[in-house]
């Protein structure tokens, strides 16, 4: 048995580190700390050290994770927004917004629905994803020219498809989400990995 002690204490906790850019940093001021209470400190970690456990956390989530679970929890748990260094103004981080376009990319194979563009896809991640960012779906069909059914008709697909269906309606097949294979398959690495208890 290995006396190492994990760094995180459960699996939301190392998600949520290793997904966003602002966990990453050594010195971060007393508020930002302050906010991580929701979440559990990680203990130990603190300064460069910290840093460099949190970056090798992900690393080890990018190196052994599909591109789907990746770009899921990065989804969840990644930096929605950052600060532009020459102006100051805030907006969305790329990397994020990359992991919403990849996950609209697997879900066109899920929907097979060809009225539902690849924009539309990617505003339906982003709905899930996104709690202030909340277009009704008659302004995301509007925008992007499908029926206000067909757009209702893939949100629900779409949800199913991240979150898995909890019941199973006469002759259908419950669905496994994408959201519960990726965190099953993170925990398992995480634990293996010696990244928590």
């Amino acid at each position: 048995m290995n006396d190492h002690k994990a760094p995180f204490a459960c699996t939301a906790v190392a998600l949520a580190y290793a997904f966003s850019d602002e966990r990453h940093t050594s010195g971060r001021p007393a508020m930002a700390r302050a906010a991580d209470e929701r979440l559990g400190e990680p203990g130990p970690l603190s300064g460069m050290d910290g840093a460099a456990e949190i970056g090798k956390t992900r690393k080890f989530l990018e190196q052994r994770l599909s591109r789907k679970h990746f770009a899921l929890l990065y989804a969840k748990y990644g930096q929605r927004k950052t600060r532009c260094k020459s102006c100051g103004t805030a907006g969305d981080h790329l990397e994020w917004v990359g992991a919403l376009r990849m996950l609209a990319n697997y879900l066109a194979d899920y929907l097979g629905m060809r009225s539902i563009n690849a924009e539309m896809r990617y505003a339906l991640m982003r709905r899930h994803f996104d709690p202030d960012w909340r277009p009704t779906l008659d302004q995301l069909a509007s925008a992007n020219e499908c029926s206000r059914a067909s757009a209702e008709r893939a949100s629900v697909k779409a949800t199913d498809w991240i979150r898995g269906t909890r019941k199973k309606k006469a002759g259908d097949d419950p669905v496994y989400g994408v959201e519960q294979a990726a965190h099953a398959m993170a925990e398992k690495l995480l634990r293996e990995g010696g990244f928590i208890p």
